[in-house]
């Protein structure tokens, strides 16, 4: 918790954790239904459930 805190404290400054430790956040974060976005409008949303 404390690594997302301090990336999140970085505000829109560049972040400077090693790649690798974005990498795991960002997993973690995909894996909890986060869909990060880049298409025009960067942000992030929940995915939406997928239907069976």
């Amino acid at each position: 918790m404390n690594t997302v805190r301090k990336m999140e404290a970085k505000g829109s400054a560049t972040l400077t954790s090693g790649v690798a430790i974005v990498h795991k956040v960002q997993s973690a974060l995909e894996a909890a239904g986060i869909e990060f976005l880049n298409h025009g409008r960067p942000g992030v949303r929940l995915r939406e459930p997928m239907m069976e």
